[in-house]
């Protein structure tokens, strides 16, 4: 067991773990959002298959482009069964439509705000270029070439270019089970009500299996457990027998009532590492407790949002086969920082854009405690991330690498 360590460490160790094969599965695509894939997709053809018209216009051959009159000959609409012919006998056009193919002969399209229409008979006033609002065979993609990498995050926008490839069923990645153990005699459930001043409610339960949701697991939300060391045992082991990971929130720290921590002391022969040298979320703490990935989180919510991003996420998304990474840029600061704690800090901050450009503070944040939750969640329509804060001292305008949450 690694006890005390950086942050980096910690985040070297989990990006090295190894896992085996991720079973898949095939899903109806309706049923793919949101969902990893699990194998690349290929273009089992060129798109478009023919040259297609990109605007409505009249085709005509560059032979006849120095031609003041065009006959119109039929409509030329997208579905047509036919491709229709241009005759290069005389000046003739065909009226073409968005998405119609080019018409065979055809290698002009002259969008009709280009064209007057007198007595039957077509002028361009405007002439185009050769290829001018033609979208040529294979400018969507060419056949064989790559459209979708095994690991992605199925999103809406996959789900359109899939169904555009014909593709009924989708092979994806099965969706790990995540248990959810929350420990503490002062938790209190959903609905429940107590006189007692020193009662919280489970905010961390039912943060965790949404964010657990977000990643593309299925979570188990444990009945709360009171600060019971042969309970939370029992409890722990029932979970890891029916989980592929699980996470407590709770008795990580050093205290007396702290049980997750004796619980890893006495099989500290399967802890991994246990604290790292971060603010908040110090007394982290990671195992593979019969051959399970395990993380006991700090119990204060921020902290356990913050523990979850930076560390759980890593294993999460490798168990869901994942491949995207978290967003970081680096952002002029808009205040100077003072910091007494050594540790990194991930302190949370509003992100702003303007322009295209990035800045980034701390307004509307309250006292940067570990209990204090609501900062992650502000009242105005901004962006939230974490800025790494590695250093004592910063200026206004330095440059901190900000995590995009």
């Amino acid at each position: 067991m690694r006890e005390k360590i950086t942050f980096y460490e910690a985040l070297e160790i989990l990006e090295n773990t190894n896992f085996q094969t991720l079973k898949t599965e095939r899903v109806f695509l309706q049923e793919a959002h949101n969902r990893v894939l699990a194998k690349d997709i290929y273009a089992p053809c060129d798109m478009p298959l023919v040259p297609l018209s990109s605007m409505d216009g009249y085709a005509i051959n560059s032979k006849f482009q120095e031609n003041v009159e065009f006959e119109i000959l039929k409509d030329n609409r997208a579905g047509n069964e036919e491709i229709p012919t241009l005759s290069l006998e005389t000046p003739k056009a065909i009226k073409t439509f968005t998405g119609a193919a080019i018409p065979k002969n055809a290698d002009i399209l002259v969008p009709i705000e280009n064209v007057l229409i007198e007595n039957g008979k077509l002028k361009i006033v405007k002439m185009s270029q050769k290829g001018d609002y033609i979208r040529e065979v294979g400018a969507n993609y060419k056949k064989g070439e790559k459209l979708l990498k095994a690991g992605t995050k199925l999103s809406g926008n996959y789900i359109g270019l899939l169904a555009s490839l014909n593709q009924v069923f989708i092979e994806v990645y099965e969706k790990p089970k995540v248990g959810v153990l929350v420990s503490g005699d002062e938790i209190l459930e959903l609905g429940e009500h107590s006189d007692s001043i020193n009662k919280i409610y489970n905010a961390n339960g039912y943060l965790l299996s949404a964010k657990i949701q977000e990643y593309g697991a299925i979570p188990k939300l444990y009945p709360i457990l009171k600060d019971d060391k042969n309970l939370i045992e029992k409890s722990l082991e029932d979970a890891l027998k029916t989980c592929d990971l699980v996470i407590s929130t709770g008795g990580a720290s050093v205290g007396d009532y702290d049980f997750i921590a004796q619980i890893a002391k006495e099989r500290q022969d399967e802890v991994v590492f246990k604290g790292v040298g971060i603010k908040p979320g110090q007394h982290v703490l990671y195992a593979r407790f019969f051959g399970k990935h395990f993380f006991g989180l700090p119990g204060f919510p921020n902290s356990t949002l913050v523990t979850f991003e930076l560390f759980v996420s890593v294993i999460l998304a490798k168990m869901c086969g994942n491949i995207a990474q978290k967003t970081k840029i680096k952002v002029p600061l808009g205040t100077q920082i003072y910091k007494k704690d050594k540790r990194i800090e991930f302190r949370v901050c509003n992100v702003i854009e303007n322009d295209g450009k990035f800045r980034i503070n701390f307004e509307g944040k309250k006292d940067f405690l570990s209990a204090i939750l609501n900062n992650f969640c502000p009242l105005e329509n901004v962006q939230i991330g974490l800025a790494i804060l590695d250093k004592e001292y910063f200026k206004e305008e330095d440059e901190v690498l900000v995590i995009l949450l």
